[in-house]
């Protein structure tokens, strides 16, 4: 029975098959095996009216699981003014102290010991580089084998030394347990701006060869969020040890 004028809403949340009837009106028809999923339907009516549900249900493999919903006009009104509302997408994060930081997406720079604010929608985690930090980046792709070949992109975060050892095997088997692995490091002078990449030591079957680095150097307006930056410095990598200098 109704209580209150207005517009309601009666659902059915299951997994697997399920059909929901409002007075003998099929509204709802997901006769399909899968995870637990939600339908309703919508229905207006006034105070004292009455409403006859009816549910067909099938169990297919697994739990079971079956809930019948509703929600009343004014639970349907408040839900409205809430979506409405103007959202705080705000997040605060404590960067520890005896560094600086980037904020990832927009190399803005804080000193650390101090809470820091930034705006954090749902396509944007919040993200701190420490000073003094190496980020080797490489291309988005469905699987770790789709572009063996494909460049490095090599972040630096002035403001300290730094130092990142690059770890390279088949992506596949377990042959790395074996040794059938390759390893070089990349050392940042903060001092001297450069960075020296080293020797490659060790070696797998289908190993790449040559490497091309792209080297972006961190600055306001460059390198920030998760897209390819312009390159300040390229090489190609062939295993021996280099020294990259940036003015």
């Amino acid at each position: 029975m109704a209580p209150e004028d207005g517009e309601y809403e009666i659902g059915v949340a299951a997994d697997d098959g399920v059909r929901l009837f409002l007075d003998g009106e099929k509204v709802v028809d997901d006769w399909t095996s899968g995870a637990e999923r939600h339908h309703g339907a919508k229905r207006r009516l006034k105070r004292g009216d009455r409403l006859s549900v009816g549910i067909d249900y099938y169990q297919g493999d697994g739990d079971r699981s079956l809930r019948l919903t509703w929600r009343r006009p004014a639970e349907l009104q408040a839900a409205a003014k809430l979506a409405e509302a103007p959202r705080d997408f705000t997040v605060n994060t404590y960067l520890p102290k005896g560094a600086d930081w980037y904020d990832f997406w927009s190399n803005e720079r804080h000193a650390g010991g101090k809470t820091v604010s930034r705006e954090a929608p749902l396509e944007i985690l919040p993200l701190y580089v420490r000073a003094g930090s190496i980020v080797p980046m490489g291309p988005a792709v469905q699987f770790a084998t789709e572009r063996p070949d494909a460049p490095y992109e090599i972040r630096i975060y002035p403001g300290a030394d730094a130092r990142f050892t690059i770890y390279e095997d088949d992506n596949e088997t377990y042959a790395y347990e074996k040794g059938q692995r390759a390893t070089y490091d990349l050392v940042w002078n903060d001092q001297a701006r450069t960075l020296s990449v080293g020797a490659r030591q060790g070696s797998f079957p289908g190993m790449i060869q040559q490497r091309q680095l792209n080297i972006v150097l961190v600055a306001p307006g460059k390198g920030a969020g998760a897209r390819s930056a312009p390159v300040d410095r390229q090489i190609l990598y062939d295993g021996k040890p280099r020294v990259v200098r940036f003015e």
